[in-house]
């Protein structure tokens, strides 16, 4: 299941996404969208991004892409997710535990300061273990 989370430095992110209708049951057709587009899902970098808008949560389906060719001959929406420090669980296996997700990420923001201005972040690493971060605030110097 999950591991110990760590602190992790990561990069800024350039995604096309994929916004769901609602939350939580636009998910999946939100993805649906995302994947159908690819010719395959081999070798992609896949996220999912869950952002705090008012009271209400949005989930954007969310892939790196491989060239700017392909953001314009795809046609999807782009974000840009600020890299810096994120703490980081990996859950194994997590198809069978995708229930744990909202869990995990309650974890996360209970032992560290989230930055509200960021999502969490959900990074399939392969179709067994997935990342989940969050944006965490830098203490002041």
């Amino acid at each position: 299941m999950p591991s110990k989370a760590t602190l992790v430095e990561l990069p800024d992110l350039h995604l096309m996404v994929s916004r769901a209708d609602e939350f939580p049951n636009g998910i999946r057709p939100a993805w649906e969208r995302l994947e159908s587009k690819l010719a395959s899902l081999k070798g992609r970098k896949f996220y999912g991004l869950t952002f705090t808008e008012g009271s209400q949560l949005v989930y954007y389906a969310g892939l790196e892409p491989v060239s700017a060719e392909e953001v314009a001959a795809l046609d999807f929406p782009t974000l840009m997710i600020k890299g810096g420090t994120y703490a980081r669980t990996k859950l194994f296996d997590w198809p069978r535990h995708a229930d744990k997700i909202g869990e995990i990420f309650g974890e996360l923001m209970r032992d560290f300061p989230k930055d509200p201005t960021g999502p969490t972040i959900e990074y399939y690493r392969s179709q067994s273990e997935l990342h989940l971060l969050i944006p965490v605030v830098k203490p002041e110097s």
